[in-house]
């Protein structure tokens, strides 16, 4: 009933108010009367209802409040938690990023190492092969001057033979240039034999040219999945792939200019056959006085298949 009268009366605060209180505490010891006093006097019971409906109505509010900042709690700690396992798992991804990009560039490394070996091997081989054919030039000049020689005394050989055909000494001569031209035939038989070994050898080169290459396309391969830096190292294998197409263009140039010298060194010697089968059918046209000088001049004509 007191709290219904409370709500229906109007709030006042004033004049009234503060008699109110300084009766009261006039009274001081009027118990009853006090409390007839505070239950009828609608003016001072007022700030006691207002004051405790705040507090109900407020106890709600505060409980809404605490809740709400346990559910922020919760999701700011689980948001928190999650942001922490992505994390961790981008970092051990990063991680097996990191192994796979060492282990190739390890790998790669490896592979130039043993490119720049090759390529030192290779350089090695092409100076010996320099050397080699240095030295097959040199014996194909001594065996062409050989050759003019042997020409050139054959040449006198019939000569001398057309001008005096009785001479004694002509089948000592002849002898003599049949050991020759045998010496001759041994020699170019050997040179072809080098020739053929110094061609098996810039085959093996080119094959090795070929690997490197092969090698090479397989590092760029690499090189273009791994870190930037490796732009140097390819700038190495293009100036390795020039200088490697320079020596197997100097190789086929010097295997096409030995062809054709010894091309050239076979045509001289064909052609300086007929000369002695001249030279031995004029002998054979002598009288039959001196028998031992036409079964001597007849055997040269079969002896130039030597040469060739």
């Amino acid at each position: 009933m007191e709290s219904a009268v409370h709500a229906a009366v109007p709030l006042r605060v004033g004049k009234k108010m503060r008699k109110r209180r300084e009766l009261d505490a006039l009274v001081g010891g009027g118990g009853s009367r006090g409390g007839r006093l505070l239950s009828a006097s609608s003016d001072e019971g007022e700030p006691w209802g207002r004051r405790t409906s705040r507090r109900r109505r407020s106890r709600p509010f505060v409980r809404l409040a605490a809740a709400l900042a346990f559910c922020v709690c919760v999701v700011s700690a689980a948001t928190v938690l999650w942001l922490f396992v992505d994390v961790r798992r981008q970092i051990a991804s990063l991680r097996i990023e990191m192994d796979r990009v060492s282990r190739s560039s390890n790998s790669v490394d490896d592979a130039l190492q043993v490119c720049h070996t090759t390529a030192k091997e290779l350089r090695a081989n092409a100076s010996a092969l320099s050397a080699k054919f240095a030295a097959l030039d040199q014996e194909h000049k001594e065996l062409t001057q050989r050759v003019a020689q042997a020409a050139q005394e054959l040449a006198a050989v019939s000569e001398q033979l057309s001008a005096a055909p009785k001479l004694a000494d002509t089948p000592r001569r002849l002898a003599e240039l049949q050991r020759t031209v045998a010496t001759f035939g041994s020699q170019i038989n050997g040179f072809d034999s080098t020739i053929s070994s110094t061609h098996k050898q810039a085959l093996a080169a080119v094959t090795g040219v070929e690997e490197v290459r092969n090698l090479l396309h397989q590092l760029d391969a690499k090189a273009n999945e791994t870190i930037a830096n490796v732009t140097a190292n390819t700038k190495r294998d293009e100036e390795i792939r020039t200088d490697l197409g320079n020596l197997n263009s100097t190789l086929t140039s010097k295997v096409e200019a030995l062809q054709t010298r010894i091309q050239e060194i076979t045509k001289p010697v064909s052609t300086a056959a007929p000369t002695v089968a001249t030279a031995a059918t004029a002998a054979s046209a002598v009288p039959p006085s001196n028998s031992t000088t036409t079964t001597t001049t007849t055997l040269p004509p079969g002896k130039p298949s030597v040469l060739q």
